[in-house]
């Protein structure tokens, strides 16, 4: 199949074909920026609502970038809410373990102050030394928080610019017709990289590279003999965008991954397979579509399950990397079988994606470049660049 030049580009003329450069992956200044203009500005995915499936659930999340916790409850009415983790008292933590239940009430364990699961302070310990402390001023200071499908996002400005409808709009219809429903948390890593957040995201909002540096894993169920890789389609929807990977003509794929096929779904033979598209329901792209919602968060859609990424800056040379991957319940020992290989699967090229990010990021930091580059098949990647630079400047 032969490709135009620079289809893309021809296509979305309003992203710059310039080098972009090395000092907003390496100026500490710039990074500040970012935090206060794209993390404290925009809305941001903290987790699924399969993390605290029942009223009473609840679970932390820590926003090094923003140098807080919050703590997301499943209130006893059913509502999602999101709270910074700190008792009214002395600020210590409300929640100090990661994830848990509870029946209606909080209390922190410095002091026993009390919080009920819409975060109103109950029991203030030993009320009567606190002359004018009012219960009813010092609840849970509230986050802004609303739930997507499946996904919790957070919002930590005084009052956001637009709300999580408004800005997801781009993207809702075409994601929104994937059914996320019937699937169970399958496993998760959780990987400190130093890397600059940008780095990390952009290797992964292009697929160019899995020929080349995953030539023993991915690269078997995307390389067409004889042919440069192409994105079987990249899309660009406001902040978020969209990219296919392409079906080879055939795939063969190893014999333990063809094992684990037989008994169930798994990432490797997924990304090698081709979707046929329903007239109702998603319309898959390629053999796999992988969504950036802007600014930090991945979902991977394939045939049967998904996964997600959640990108968080720590500093502007490190970063935590979340991973995520969602499957049908598992009912037999060949369906175990079938995940546990495929979470291998999905393992070993995220190995490789880390060694290489933080030899990038090294390099930068050299200062023997003063540029990068980006061709026509990482416009996505030069697209996260982009909106990151206008929210930065105040445009977007």
């Amino acid at each position: 199949m032969t490709f135009e030049p620079r289809r893309f580009m021809n296509r979305y003329p309003e992203e710059s074909r310039d080098p972009v450069p090395v000092e907003r992956y390496t100026s500490p200044e710039y990074f500040e920026l970012e935090r206060e203009r794209v993390f404290r500005r925009k809305w941001l995915n903290v987790g699924n609502v399969l993390q605290a499936p029942k009223p009473g659930d609840y679970f932390v999340v820590d926003l090094q970038v923003l140098d807080t916790s919050l703590l997301v409850i499943h209130g006893m009415d059913g509502q999602f809410r999101a709270f910074h983790n700190m008792c009214s008292h002395r600020g210590a933590p409300v929640a100090w373990d990661k994830q848990g239940s509870c029946r209606n009430y909080l209390a922190c364990r410095f002091h026993g102050w009390v919080y009920d699961t819409t975060g109103k302070l109950v029991h203030i310990s030993d009320a009567e030394n606190f002359p004018g402390v009012k219960a009813e001023d010092n609840g849970l200071t509230s986050v802004n928080c609303e739930v997507w499908e499946s996904f919790i996002f957070v919002n930590l400005a005084d009052q956001p610019e637009e709300s999580l409808a408004e800005f997801l709009a781009p993207v809702t219809d075409e994601i929104g017709r994937f059914d996320f429903s019937g699937y169970t948390p399958a496993f998760s890593y959780r990987i400190d990289e130093a890397v600059n957040w940008k780095t990390l995201q952009e290797a992964q909002l292009e697929g160019w590279h899995l020929p080349f540096l995953h030539e023993k894993t991915l690269a078997r169920a995307v390389k067409v003999e004889g042919s440069q890789y192409r994105h079987a389609a990249i899309e660009l929807h406001g902040l978020h965008g969209v990219l296919g990977s392409p079906p080879p003509d055939s795939f063969t794929p190893p014999p333990t991954a063809e094992l684990a096929s037989r008994f169930g779904t798994g990432t490797v033979q997924a990304f090698g397979s081709k979707v046929e598209n329903a007239d109702e329901g998603y319309r898959f792209r390629g053999s796999f579509d992988f969504w950036h919602i802007f600014p930090n968060l991945f979902i991977g859609l394939l045939n049967g399950l998904y996964f997600t990424f959640n990108i968080w800056p720590v500093a502007v040379d490190r970063s935590i990397w979340e991973i995520k991957g969602y499957y049908p319940p598992v009912r037999t020992a060949g369906e175990l079988f079938a995940r546990e290989y495929s979470k291998v699967g999905l393992r070993d090229p995220m190995m490789e994606d880390c060694f290489t990010h933080e030899l990038v990021c090294a390099q930068l930091k050299s200062g023997a470049k003063q540029h990068i580059h980006f061709q026509d098949e990482e416009i996505l990647a030069r697209h996260l660049g982009s909106g990151v630079d206008l929210c930065v400047r105040g445009l977007a």
